[in-house]
């Protein structure tokens, strides 16, 4: 088989319904040129379950990249997926955020050099996602007319991301990478992390995300903020490419953040991660040589 020319590395924890949704969500592409990595956080056996089962039906090939539960470390496990990612191209998905059915189709034609991709999203309400999960309802099929003129009631809330789904899935938003003289594209008050796609060469160029974002957040802003010092832009694949987030507890409060960091790495200059990819792969070195060593000795 040959090497997959897209990697889409899908970060989960310990919710294996929502995985098997976004799954079928892949499954569903318009592009089947491209391969899955699980980065999973120290998630247990019904993660694993979900991954073996797709392993065993494809139509994609799957990888599960995982690490102990040693506290929040997305911006490792993100690391150690893209370590065990074979596409020229990576693109990082949340795992509560589906892809809509063209979205790796939108993806690749906006692949360009000196650009990395983010995408807007759509909040669906506590009850549609009930219904997703629970009944695997399709909604990546659904189509734009659908969306502006069946939904919006379904939204979480009109707030200051969006006021409405017709912000988000009409053509009018123009910002696109193969237009001259378009304004940079900007995620939603700065949320990169459901979404976020860039060749390999340039996550290798900035080290990849940053192992000091140990708590929640900031770790996606942090990265594109260091893509845009070593001379990338932000460009946005358009409507096809926005995302479906499912309903969850927020989990703002629930643990320290990493506003600070975030701060300083705005204001500062750095264009690789202090500790990140290359650090992440020496690790991984010399755990699989320690236990080569270990196993070859006698009980």
């Amino acid at each position: 088989m040959s090497e997959p020319s897209v990697s889409v590395v899908i970060s989960t924890y310990e919710w294996p319904d929502a995985l098997d949704v976004l799954l079928l969500a892949l499954a569903d592409q318009d592009d089947d040129d491209f391969e899955v990595v699980v980065a999973d956080d120290g998630s247990g056996p019904e993660t694993a379950a979900v991954v073996e089962r797709w392993r065993a039906r494809g139509p994609f090939r799957v990888t599960h990249a995982w690490q102990p539960d040693d506290g929040w470390r997305k911006s490792r496990i993100l690391n150690l997926g893209a370590l065990a990612a074979s596409g020229r191209y990576v693109v990082f998905l949340d795992g509560d955020s589906i892809p809509r059915a063209s979205f790796l189709a939108a993806v690749r034609r906006v692949m360009l050099s000196v650009w990395f991709l983010a995408s807007k999203r759509l909040l669906l309400s506590r009850a549609l996602s009930g219904r997703v999960l629970d009944a695997r309802l399709p909604v990546w099929r659904w189509s734009a007319a659908r969306w502006l003129l069946g939904a919006p009631r379904e939204l979480v809330r009109s707030d200051r991301e969006h006021g409405r789904p017709g912000v988000l899935l009409p053509l009018r938003d123009r910002r696109r990478p193969w237009r001259a003289h378009q304004p940079e594209f900007t995620a939603p008050y700065e949320a990169y992390g459901f979404c976020l796609g860039m060749w390999r060469s340039d996550f290798e160029r900035v080290n990849g995300f940053d192992l000091r974002f140990e708590n929640w957040g900031g770790e996606d802003e942090d990265l594109a903020a260091r893509l845009r010092r070593a001379g990338l832009r932000c460009g946005w694949p358009g409507p096809k490419a926005t995302m479906l987030h499912l309903w969850h507890e927020p989990k703002v409060g629930l643990m320290p953040s990493n506003k600070h960091l975030v701060r300083d790495s705005l204001a500062g200059d750095q264009v690789e991660a202090v500790a990140g990819l290359r650090e992440v792969a020496a690790q991984e070195s010399a755990n699989r040589v320690a236990s080569s060593t270990s196993s070859s000795e006698p009980v």
